[in-house]
């Protein structure tokens, strides 16, 4: 029997976030234990997580990105260097899973040439794919773009690819008095909108009402010096930086405030009521559906957001409609996804 291999193209960084590399990393944790070898593809971007990942044993193939971005056909430079690393393992049954939002149609179909199955991560609805395997976790207000998507698909949030941490947490989520007396506040990877100044200054108008807040920065972040000495300066404040213990953080939250992206299938898992505003493009149409099935408060579009919002927005909260979303969060993901997807992933490499 030829050995199985799952190669995972995919990026972090500045721009991207970290949410791309977090679900990969999910999935492979659970598809590893199903007698898969998982390797990973991936540019050296400015404040990539290329070393977190090697560090939970990993193997990073590097690709140089200057070299790409240089090329007057990115994608089919990406495409070479790529095919050249997995046909390293030729004789081997390989199946590359990609979760890029600058590789499409094109990509895939030169990848075809020298994998056994691809399987396409994609939350965007704006361009066609060439796979075997298609997932997108999200909910959104309009199907009809996947529908022109011929293959199998994996859909909506019963597919939400989470740690296996957050899988654990679950069980022992407690039900919610509805008061608020500790704050979440984590706008992602890289907050590239600058958020968390602004929820931050919100808060110390309520501090008052001695809340406690946790407010987590990833290793992207280019103001976490700033946000790290305003914390220090803050009472019943604490300040993390890309936890490993995320889950157990959240759980001990009465409200989150921060982005969309996948930590909103995070918050959703864990009932955990949110304020959310829209970072990017892609977040949108999600947040939008999100909004409507009761599990958040849309802020919209974080660039024209005041302090004075966030304020706003926490004021107008009250128990019942907290309890209420808990109910609506916990009902939407059950932590299952990530098992889902990966059983998905070894039956098609059966065939």
């Amino acid at each position: 029997m030829r050995q199985k291999n799952l190669f995972i193209r995919v990026d972090s960084g500045l721009d991207i976030g970290l949410g791309h590399v977090m679900r990969c990393f999910a999935l492979a944790e659970v598809i590893k234990n199903m007698n898969f070898n998982v390797y990973f593809i991936s540019k050296g971007i400015e404040g990539n997580v290329i070393k977190n990942v090697e560090n939970y044993g990993y193997k990073v193939f590097r690709i140089d990105s200057k070299a790409i971005k240089s090329s007057k056909s990115h994608w089919k430079m990406d495409a070479v260097k790529t095919t050249k690393i997995i046909q390293r393992f030729k004789n081997e049954k390989n199946l590359l899973l990609v979760d890029n939002y600058e590789l499409s149609n094109m990509w895939e179909t030169w990848l075809k040439l020298v994998v056994d199955k691809i399987i396409v991560i994609d939350d965007f609805l704006n361009r066609s794919h060439n796979c075997d395997l298609f997932i997108d976790q999200n909910l959104h207000t309009s199907k009809k773009e996947r529908n022109k998507i011929n293959c199998k698909k994996l859909l909506g949030p019963k597919y939400a690819l989470l740690r296996k941490e957050f899988v654990k947490s679950r069980k022992i989520v407690k039900e919610r008095s509805g008061k608020i007396n500790r704050i979440l506040v984590s706008f992602g990877g890289s907050d590239e909108k600058n958020q968390t100044l602004k929820v931050l200054k919100a808060i110390k108008k309520l501090a008052e009402e001695k809340i406690n807040v946790d407010v987590i920065v990833g290793e992207p972040n280019k103001n976490k010096t700033k946000i790290k000495r305003i914390c220090a300066r803050m009472k019943n404040s604490t300040y993390y930086q890309q936890p490993k213990n995320m889950a157990k953080i959240m759980n001990k939250a009465d409200l989150a405030i921060g982005a969309g992206g996948i930590i909103t299938w995070e918050r959703c898992c864990l009932g955990l009521p949110s304020v959310v505003s829209i970072v990017s493009k892609n977040q949108e149409d999600v947040i939008n559906a999100i909004s409507k099935k009761g599990c958040l408060i849309n802020l919209g579009r974080a660039e024209r957001l005041t302090s004075e919002d966030y304020l706003s927005a926490i004021r107008n909260l009250n128990p019942k409609k907290l309890i209420r979303m808990q109910k609506k969060c916990m009902g939407l993901v059950d932590g299952k996804g990530t098992i889902r997807v990966a059983k998905h992933i070894s039956l098609i490499a059966k065939r």
